[in-house]
């Protein structure tokens, strides 16, 4: 009985728990996926910046070799020119797959413009013998800064501000999830603790009833190697019975249980119908009765019994009769035995006095006779 309890509680515990932990472990798994794909969103962004970042010094860098050849007019920055522009058209392949938006690629498309009419300027430059001092190299050199270099370095700029804004909002996001996360293992976690305090409730109050009747029950079989049957008093209904009750009646464990106690008392027997009154009566009256009833067998054999029943509270059934019976059948025979034979010597013994009074009387006529 401790046993199933037990496993029943176990059982009803882990009912609640599975899911939540289900519900909680797909809940965090989301949450996790999400951190991981932002965390990854966070790194390309990071990524994209640098390689923005680079064009943009490139930039800068190309409209530098123009510039220094005016000033000095020494041609080794016509060579620095050309390493500085294989430079930046590489960086323009590394960030053409990192324009996805509409803006960031109208962004591109107009620096690319850009580079190369400062391309075509500086070839320009370069190709003047004597810059130092010439006019043409001046407007060239203007062009070049101020309607192509500079604006383009401004649109790159513009461009660092969008990646900038995305990785804000990426890294919002993921402090958000990260607090979703933190809520979501911090409300599981409750939840088991209150599951946990509820079932540790509910196992105490169910364990100590259960310590209770076990108690009672080990006590009834300790103290009387009876048959013991325990009735709930509300509707009849056989709720306990003990090995012994069922060897003595025929039946399986616990098979009687839950059935009504009149599927043992012997059926279509008035003197046992008027006992059973006479038992409910009186227990009614005084909480105790003992007498002799008779019963009936799995089998369908009758026999009797001699029962004490005593009214008490059970704490799980409530108010219950406990019944305690003691086979008597045996003593009933002898006992019916023994009185067929003083039926028999009584019989006998008013025969043996009528002929004690027809012998005297047959003495008394032949005195008579003879004092004639």
């Amino acid at each position: 009985m401790r046993l199933k309890i037990r496993t029943k509680i176990i059982l009803s515990f882990f009912a609640p728990i599975i899911p939540l932990t289900s519900i909680m472990v797909i809940v965090s798994g989301y949450i996790l996926n999400n951190l991981y794909n932002e965390a990854q969103r966070l790194d390309d962004i990071s990524k994209q910046r640098i390689k923005v970042t680079d064009l943009r010094f490139s930039l800068n860098e190309g409209l530098m070799p123009g510039n220094d050849y005016i000033i000095t007019g020494n041609k080794k920055y016509a060579d620095d020119f050309k390493g500085i522009s294989k430079e930046i058209e590489e960086r323009f392949k590394a960030v053409e797959d990192i324009a996805r938006t509409s803006e960031t690629k109208e962004l591109l498309k107009n620096v690319k413009n850009s580079w190369q009419n400062i391309k075509e300027i500086s070839l320009k430059i370069f190709s003047i013998p004597e810059p130092a001092g010439n006019k043409d190299a001046g407007i060239l050199m203007e062009e070049m800064d101020y309607k192509w270099g500079y604006p383009a370095i401004e649109r790159i700029k513009r461009w660092m501000e969008i990646d900038l804004q995305e990785y804000k909002d990426v890294l919002e996001k993921h402090h958000k999830a990260w607090k979703q996360l933190w809520i979501t293992m911090t409300a599981g976690i409750i939840i088991f603790l209150t599951i946990c305090t509820i079932y540790i409730l509910i196992y105490s109050k169910i364990a100590s009833r259960n310590e209770e009747e076990l108690r009672l029950h080990g006590e009834i079989e300790r103290n009387m190697a009876e048959a013991v049957y325990l009735i709930r008093v509300s509707d009849g209904v056989i709720v306990y019975t003990n090995p012994f009750f069922e060897r003595l009646f025929g039946y399986e464990p616990g098979e009687l249980v839950g059935k009504h106690v009149s599927i043992v008392n012997a059926p279509g027997d008035k003197s046992s119908e008027a006992v059973a009154n006479e038992i409910i009566s009186t227990l009614m009256r005084t909480g105790v009765w003992n007498g002799e009833i008779r019963n009936i067998r799995k089998d369908g054999t009758t026999f009797w019994c001699h029962a004490n029943v005593l009214t008490f509270e059970h704490p799980r059934y409530g108010r219950v009769w406990l019944s305690m019976h003691q086979d008597i059948t045996e003593r009933k025979k002898a006992e019916e035995l023994l009185n067929q034979r003083l039926d028999e010597l009584e019989r006998f013994q008013k025969v043996a006095v009528k002929r004690e009074f027809r012998i005297r009387e047959l003495q008394e006529r032949v005195k008579e006779m003879e004092g004639r």
